[in-house]
């Protein structure tokens, strides 16, 4: 971790590195929206987000996910680099930081593996959920962590538990569309889907824009 931390530093000197939780969803929405361009048949309604890979602007849909999932990863170990660390809050802090690097890895993998190959398949439904519930479990112990420090406004917190909320809706309906009776869920997963990355890229613009304007 320090030598995680010394990186930051040298890079923070160089271009705030708040920045890079904006760069995150400006690379993940430009890969997205090249990707729907291209693929005029997709329908946001009844096609899960990564079905964009499979259309002809795919690898700008991969590329995005990679380089989204890059940034995050320097934008979260940067955030849990200001929290101010004590007795109470410490664990809380390695444990986000954590939960946050593997949820970030297994987003860069969404990118990697995705096609139509059932091991491609395999492999990026797993990245997909493992970053599913510890992106919950890392926004969710950040947010606690943004409200109790005095250098955050208390309301990034709150707003960061509705995407916390999203994420646990996504992570319960799936689970609950594997079982045979409830199988009809699957038909409102897409739309979930992209509820949650609505409310994930309006938690990477809120909270670096605080930090810029704050200078934190």
């Amino acid at each position: 971790m320090e030598k995680v931390d010394h990186f930051i530093e040298k890079l923070n000197n160089v271009i705030p590195v708040s920045l890079f939780g904006l760069f995150s969803i400006l690379s993940g929405i430009l890969g997205d929206i090249v990707a729907r361009v291209m693929f005029p048949e997709y329908n946001f309604m009844e096609m899960a987000v990564s079905t964009l890979c499979l259309g002809p602007g795919g690898i700008f849909f991969n590329l995005g996910n990679i380089f989204s999932g890059i940034f995050a990863l320097i934008f979260v170990n940067y955030l849990r680099m200001t929290f101010n660390k004590n007795e109470n809050n410490y664990k809380l802090i390695i444990g986000a930081n954590i939960c946050a690097n593997i949820a970030c890895i297994s987003f860069i993998f969404l990118g990697v593996f995705c096609g139509s190959n059932i091991i491609i398949q395999y492999l990026h439904g797993t990245s997909a959920l493992i970053s599913w519930v510890l992106g919950f479990c890392y926004i969710t112990m950040y947010n606690i962590l943004i409200i109790q420090d005095l250098k955050y406004s208390k309301y990034l917190g709150y707003f960061g538990f509705f995407v916390s909320f999203a994420f646990a809706l996504l992570i319960i309906l799936f689970f609950l569309h594997l079982f045979p009776v409830l199988r009809f869920i699957m038909e409102v997963l897409p739309l979930i889907e992209w509820i949650g990355t609505g409310a994930v890229i309006l938690w990477y613009f809120l909270i670096p824009t605080y930090m810029l304007y704050k200078k934190i």
